[in-house]
């Protein structure tokens, strides 16, 4: 039998993009050496997002005095929470299994060897086989990085996959990183009442956002009693003693190292294809096709945009692409950017320095969520939404809120299909909700808000 597509790495990237391409009517191999679903399923998004829940709910268990509502002795047990985390992963990875088998796609658990442009060889426990194929996507993902100072050892000093087998949390905790993964870890551990130290090398908090998040996450670092150090970085470790380039010394329980993700490249006989590189991702074209005519690169190993979701999409697209011959065309501007917890974080498009920098004209409208009625009922006043737009179009939107993740799709949505600031004007929004917070934004890009005093101009 010949393959359609053959796809290494059953990720978001690689189990989207097999699905897809057997609703298109193609005769699909799926080759993964690990389980269906990635990273993404099962070391990275759901895991963490599941023990993030249960961080958020005892949060909100805490302050329920404030609607009428007496708990005592309130407490948790990390135990029942690793284990609800680790029974919600087998059942998402059963009902992809199901949908895998559901679509007629050949799943092979296997590690994949490239022997020729059109042929690879699968090696699992029990044999070897070689499938032969028309094209090949590559979508193997990535693994956590490391800092170039710094061991792991998995016990003291851990990535992101060792910190979701502790069946227990320790007392305290040193995170370097602020991006999306230490500041999720930092809530996660600051939620269960851990002590949180963040270290970050780089001016400010959270360095890829728009600069009004990093202020506002520094406020709410401050508020939770989470200490953190900009332009800073681990320069030594005795034995459990850690010395920051500021002269901190530090006695952490453990370290935790959000530093970034490396992509898994080293598929066995890929270089003797002599694949392109752009530094140490695959070099695609427009169309996510490497410089091999039948072989396309997906996901974290091509380097564009290294989030599950952007690898799903570029699934979708690169067997579009191979299927139908449709010209793939994905404007990054509009990949939504999240970081989880309370309050949520999330980023599109262009941020006011990135503007400012390109000499684009631009007006800015930011609303505060505490002047919100939704917002007060519910207790959640942090935050505000940022709007960056022109006369015609949105640019770029950055907020902080509480049910943010959410917030951010309608005005993704909204940019991503050209809708004018004037035109969503004319969009009737339910109340009390959050999504008014949107429409507010809208607005204050003319001066219009109704829920702020005339004249006020909000500062973040």
């Amino acid at each position: 039998m010949v393959y359609d597509i053959a796809i290494i790495g059953a990720g978001p990237g690689g189990y989207i993009a097999a699905i897809r391409a057997a609703r298109l009517g193609a005769k699909v191999a799926l080759i993964e050496k690990d389980r269906i679903g990635g990273v993404c399923l099962t070391r990275g998004c759901i895991p963490s997002k599941t023990i993030l829940a249960s961080s958020d709910r005892y949060r909100e268990a805490k302050k329920l005095s404030k609607f009428g509502i007496k708990l005592n002795n309130l407490t948790y047990d990390y135990s029942e929470i690793f284990q609800r985390k680790e029974k919600i992963v087998q059942k998402l990875n059963r009902g992809l299994a199901q949908l895998i088998k559901a679509n007629e796609i050949d799943f092979i658990k296997a590690e994949a060897c490239i022997e020729s442009k059109n042929i690879l060889k699968v090696i699992s426990e029990s044999a070897e086989e070689r499938i032969e194929f028309k094209n090949l996507i590559i979508a193997t993902g990535s693994r956590p990085g490391s800092l170039p100072n710094i061991r792991l050892d998995r016990e003291f000093i851990l990535d992101t996959d060792d910190v979701l087998k502790l069946e227990s949390l320790p007392d305290s905790v040193l995170i370097a990183g602020s991006g999306a993964v230490g500041i999720e870890w930092a809530r996660i551990f600051n939620g269960f009442e851990k002590e949180v130290i963040l270290v970050e090398i780089a001016p400010k908090l959270a360095p890829a956002l728009d600069g009004s998040i990093s202020d506002a996450l520094r406020r709410e670092l401050k508020k939770k009693k989470i200490n953190f150090y900009t332009e800073t970085n681990i320069e030594k470790i005795r034995g459990k003693e850690v010395i920051l380039s500021n002269g901190q010394e530090l006695t952490p329980d453990i370290i935790l190292l959000g530093a970034g993700r490396v992509p898994n490249i080293e598929i066995k006989g890929i270089k003797d294809l002599n694949p392109e590189m752009n530094g140490k991702f695959f070099r695609v074209d427009n169309n996510l096709r490497t410089n091999i005519d039948n072989i396309y690169a997906i996901g974290d190993v091509n380097g564009i945009c290294q989030l599950a979701h952007v690898a799903s999409h570029q699934g979708i697209k690169a067997v579009e692409h191979i299927i139908l011959r449709q010209e793939v065309g994905i404007d990054y501007q509009n990949v939504p950017f999240i970081i989880y917890g309370n309050p949520e974080i999330a980023s599109v498009g262009y941020t006011e320095d990135a503007l400012i920098e390109r000499g684009i004209y631009y007006k800015k409208s930011i609303f505060p969520m505490s002047a919100l009625g939704k917002s007060v009922v519910e207790d959640e006043i942090d935050g505000f939404i940022k709007i960056l737009a022109d006369d015609k179009k949105i640019l770029g939107i950055h907020l902080i809120a509480d049910n943010g993740a959410e917030l951010i799709q309608q005005l993704a949505i909204a940019k991503g299909a050209g809708i004018s600031p004037e035109a969503m004007k004319e969009v009737i929004f339910a109340h009390p909700t959050y999504s008014e917070a949107v429409y507010e934004s809208i607005l204050g890009l003319s001066e219009e808000f109704l829920h702020l005093p005339p004249g006020l101009k909000m500062k973040v």
